[in-house]
């Protein structure tokens, strides 16, 4: 299974993030295909991983997301059906890709904007997302647990309409949600996965525990900020064959 990172620019860790998720992948990651980075390439990324040019267009963090996707189906050579990454996804346990599930955290994605979440974009493009969904007679299981998921090049050349529709959204639509949810449309069994995405820790013996039992974590600019990236490091030391 082909695997494409949706980077971006500005960095927090320098793309040190990035390094340690490939580093995840080359240790736990069985049946991976080809990897390709769309967006920003870091000079210590190996030849052996594919670079797609594309710039954000807007400050819409969603909409950036989608035309990268779109760029990558239009202007490589990835395979149909492939796993889209973040650079902050990172694996813990053995994984095979080549089997992966369609993976929701939630039955229900939020629909409604409470006072504290009114002010995050990333809950309004959820809301609308959700909204979006039900709109198309769609399923609205929250299929975006921070890890790696699914899009079908095939699936997205039927609902086209529907993406274009979630680009001309305020915030953008949730690219992982719309294709998610599209693929248990079309007959994909999601299966459920305890989503963690660190935001807060107090010590590192605190994340060897909470992450006991987990096979993939997420960081955050919280935990980017009280030095999560001495963790990766301590769990990630060996360079890997997708680094120069």
């Amino acid at each position: 299974m082909d695997i494409l990172y949706v980077v971006g620019n500005g960095s927090k860790m320098n793309n040190q993030e990035l390094r340690y998720s490939l580093r995840s992948i080359a240790k736990f990651g069985r049946n991976v295909g080809r990897i390709y980075i769309v967006g920003h390439m870091p000079e210590f990324v190996s030849d052996i991983v594919t670079h797609i040019p594309c710039d954000d267009f807007c400050n819409r963090k969603h909409k950036n997301i989608l035309h990268k996707v779109l760029t990558a189906i239009a202007t490589s050579t990835i395979s149909p059906h492939f796993l889209v990454s973040s650079d902050d996804h990172f694996y813990l346990k053995e994984t095979d890709f080549d089997s992966y599930p369609v993976y929701y955290q939630r039955r229900e994605m939020l629909q409604e904007l409470t006072q504290e979440k009114a002010l995050n974009n990333y809950y309004k493009s959820i809301v609308d997302t959700s909204r979006l969904l039900k709109n198309h007679g769609l399923p609205i299981f929250m299929t975006n647990p921070h890890c790696n998921t699914h899009f079908d090049t095939a699936i997205y050349e039927k609902n086209m309409y529907i993406f274009e529709e979630a680009m001309s959204l305020m915030y953008g639509g949730e690219m992982n949600c719309i294709m998610g949810n599209l693929l248990v449309a079309n007959g994909a069994t999601p299966e459920y996965i305890h989503d963690i995405k660190l935001m807060e820790f107090e010590s590192f013996d605190e994340l060897d525990k909470r992450l006991a039992n987990a096979h993939c974590f997420s960081i955050s600019d919280t935990t980017i900020a009280k030095g999560i990236e001495k963790y990766l490091a301590r769990l990630y030391p060996e360079k890997c064959k997708y680094e120069r």
